[in-house]
């Protein structure tokens, strides 16, 4: 199984919208979103758009296995404890590549490629995404993982992890 990560470029507007709406899907079990009556949830495309083309402070990446599109992550800049740091703002791995180390590849090509600290934001009510972050902070090698407590940005776990 080969996994690759590569920054979106802009024929990949759609596949990203694509992917944010299989992503609002998961997280419409704890945030109660409902669909419109067109069948799709409401993403600001245009915005998603603007960051593909690079105008925004935010970058995309597509995940690939094996050359098949398995999913995405966004990294922003956020500001924490008076400091600014890049945020793994986002991270989605399709069901079907679930388990099988994606997750923690992706999170140590985009966090641990760089010496600094990084923000990690997990929906208080995302019990999947909070046990994931949980297990993976046990393996990858950092120096130091901080909970923000109280967290910052109301209805999220907030996370500062240092790199060694």
């Amino acid at each position: 199984m080969e996994i690759k990560v590569r920054k979106t470029k802009t024929t990949d507007s759609g596949t990203l919208c694509m992917l944010w709406q299989f992503y609002q899907y998961h997280q419409s079990s704890f945030d109660q979103e409902d669909v419109g009556t067109d069948g799709r949830f409401d993403i600001d495309e245009q915005y998603l758009n603007s960051i593909v083309c690079g105008e925004q402070e935010c970058a995309a990446y597509l995940i690939f296995v094996s050359d098949q599109v398995a999913g995405f992550a966004t990294v922003e800049t956020t500001e924490i404890r008076g400091k600014e740091m890049p945020e793994l703002a986002d991270i989605f791995i399709l069901p079907k590549y679930r388990k099988q180390g994606v997750g923690k590849f992706v999170v140590q090509h985009l966090m641990q490629a760089v010496r600094e600290q990084w923000h990690v934001a997990v929906y208080i009510n995302d019990g999947l995404a909070l046990k994931f972050w949980s297990n993976l902070f046990t393996q990858l090698n950092v120096a130091l993982v901080e909970k923000v407590e109280p967290a910052e940005t109301e209805g999220f776990h907030e996370f500062v992890i240092t790199n060694a």
